[in-house]
């Protein structure tokens, strides 16, 4: 803890529990930003998401899995809110499915939708706000937020928010098996989390990746495909597996491409240019829907962009892969002092220095 008592990464956890909400709801158009001024929606959308986010951050942490971890608790928490607390997977009448409440279900699951959500929060409710936050504060990535009792009433949180919207705010009752399967595909995907994820992700071929610009063209191109084959379902695949063979094909070509930049840290500008690339789809999205009458989607569009700008802007001394993610065993996992405490800053003037003379490490 810091000298004063605070916590020492309050900044770096707040804005993470921040983020998640904001991006996969306010950004996106889910929850427009008027639906925020009633007190309710960020309360709700940040217990959700913002212990989602931290649960599955913290579990990497722990179990020191990376990225390709990431990204697959990133798809279990997508089936604990769509699968659990909303039952979107199964409710054929919820109320963002359109076409897919019909097109892709079978056996009372909506299977191209389901496919979707569990891709996109796997990206933008819980991978894009993490590498966010180790852009912006590279020391603490790697590093645990919280203590194992503060992890355990994550986990809490996060389960006690899946139980009150599914039994309080979202009348439709699967059946029993269906409730099952879903937390069996979480357990299986918590499971190649930590056993498999980082092995399999190895054996993909590798290579020199592109300039930064054509890695944040394909951030745009992969986010703004997902919703084109998911959401324009029958116009566009005819049959759902059509649709889901599309998907596929983008999600592996996505991926291909970001594991030419795996464990180098000269190549955290295109992996930061990718994750802009997506942030920067749902920011055009959010200037669309402006322009369609959703007031203040470009005031939010505006702020992530700027965000963006100034975080790119800061890459040479901020480069999250200068420290190893997950940590090696040499390095703690809690930090000793934070941003703001003059240890931590003085340790960050001496980094600094050393890249200035020495040369950064991305070049």
């Amino acid at each position: 803890m810091a000298e004063d008592g605070t916590h020492p990464n309050r900044r770096p956890l707040l804005a993470l529990v921040l983020l998640s909400p904001v991006i996969a709801e306010m950004l996106s158009g889910s929850s427009a930003p008027l639906e925020w001024l009633n007190p309710a929606v960020p309360l709700l959308l940040i217990w959700l998401y913002g212990s989602g986010v931290l649960v599955m951050r913290e579990t990497a942490v722990r179990w020191k899995v990376g990225w390709p971890g990431i990204l697959l608790l990133g798809a279990a928490y997508g089936i604990i809110e769509e699968g659990l607390a909303v039952k979107s997977f199964f409710d054929p009448a919820w109320m963002d499915l359109g076409n897919l409440g019909w097109y892709g279900r079978w056996l009372d699951v909506n299977w191209v939708w389901a496919v979707w959500l569990t891709i996109y929060h796997a990206v933008v409710s819980i991978a894009v706000p993490i590498f966010l936050v180790d852009w912006i504060w590279p020391r603490t990535r790697g590093v645990a937020f919280t203590s194992r009792r503060g992890y355990i009433a994550a986990i809490g949180f996060l389960a006690s928010a899946t139980i009150f919207i599914d039994l309080a705010l979202t009348p439709y009752r699967p059946s029993v098996w269906h409730l099952l399967g879903a937390l069996a595909a979480v357990a299986f995907l918590a499971w190649a989390a930590k056993t498999y994820a980082t092995r399999l992700w190895d054996r993909l071929p590798s290579g020199t990746p592109r300039s930064p610009r054509v890695y944040a063209i394909a951030g745009f191109v992969f986010i703004g495909c997902s919703f084109l084959i998911y959401g324009g379902g029958p116009a566009l695949g005819v049959y759902p597996i059509i649709t889901l063979w599309e998907g596929a094909i983008v999600l592996l070509a996505a991926m291909l491409l970001i594991r030419r930049t795996s464990g180098d840290p000269r190549w955290a500008r295109q992996r930061f240019a990718f994750v802009g690339g997506v942030i920067g789809f749902l920011i055009a999205l959010a200037f669309f829907l402006e322009l369609a009458g959703w007031r203040g989607m470009g005031v939010v569009g505006a702020a992530f962009a700027l965000l963006l700008v100034r975080s790119y802007l800061r890459a040479p001394t901020h480069l999250p892969d200068e420290a190893p993610w997950p940590p090696s065993p040499a390095q703690p996992e809690t930090l000793i002092a934070s941003d703001e405490s003059p240890s931590g800053a003085q340790r960050h003037d001496r980094e600094t220095r050393t890249d200035a003379t020495g040369g950064a490490r991305g070049s």
